[in-house]
C-alpha cells in the first residue's frame, strides 16, 4: 500500500470509496434517505472533481485501486477521511492517519480536530483522539449524533 497525493483522473475511484464508506459502512448508523444526501447516487462528477483538486486529499492505493483517502488542513481539522468497507481493519486507516498527523505536525499545528460519526468514533478514539463534544444535529428530520475530537499533538515529532 501506498500513501501519496491525489491524481487527476482518480475521481471516479476515489469517489466509489467515498460512496461505499458512507452507504456501506455508516448504513449501519444511519438511514439511507441521510446517506442519499451525504453520497448521492447522482452525483455531479464535475463538482466532485473540483472539489479534489481544491483539497488536494491524500490517497491511499494497493497497486492502482484507490482504497482510501483523506484530507488535513494546515490547522489540523480533518474534513474527509475514508476507506472502502472491504479494506477496513486492513491498517489502511491507520497508515492515513499517521500521514494526516505527519501533515499537520510539518505545518505546525497543535493538535488534530475531526468532527466525527458514530461510525468513525472508534477508530479515533483507538488511536488517542478524545471526544470534546457530543452533538446531535438535526438533518432531514432525523437527529444525527457527531463528536468534535481533538488529538494533541504535542509532544510528537514529524514521524508522528
Amino acid at each position: 500500500m501506498r500513501i501519496r497525493r491525489y491524481e487527476v483522473g482518480e475521481e471516479s475511484g476515489i469517489w466509489d470509496v467515498y460512496f461505499r464508506a458512507t452507504h456501506e459502512s455508516n448504513g449501519r448508523d444511519y438511514p439511507v434517505e441521510l446517506l442519499n444526501r451525504w453520497a448521492p447516487p447522482d452525483m455531479d462528477m464535475a463538482e466532485w472533481a473540483a472539489r479534489l483538486r481544491e483539497k488536494n486529499p491524500f490517497v491511499a492505493v494497493v497497486g492502482e485501486e484507490v482504497v482510501g483517502f483523506a484530507e488535513v488542513d494546515a490547522a489540523g481539522c480533518i474534513e474527509y477521511f475514508y476507506v472502502a468497507p472491504d479494506r477496513q481493519g486492513q491498517g489502511v486507516g491507520k497508515a492515513l492517519l499517521a500521514t494526516l498527523t505527519a501533515e499537520a505536525l510539518a505545518a505546525g499545528a497543535p493538535a488534530l480536530t475531526a468532527d466525527v460519526s458514530v461510525t468513525a468514533k472508534g477508530f479515533f478514539l483507538a488511536r488517542g483522539f478524545e471526544v470534546v463534544e457530543s452533538r446531535m444535529n438535526h438533518i432531514l428530520g432525523y437527529e444525527v449524533a457527531n463528536f468534535a475530537m481533538i488529538r494533541d499533538l504535542s509532544g510528537l515529532g514529524v514521524e508522528g
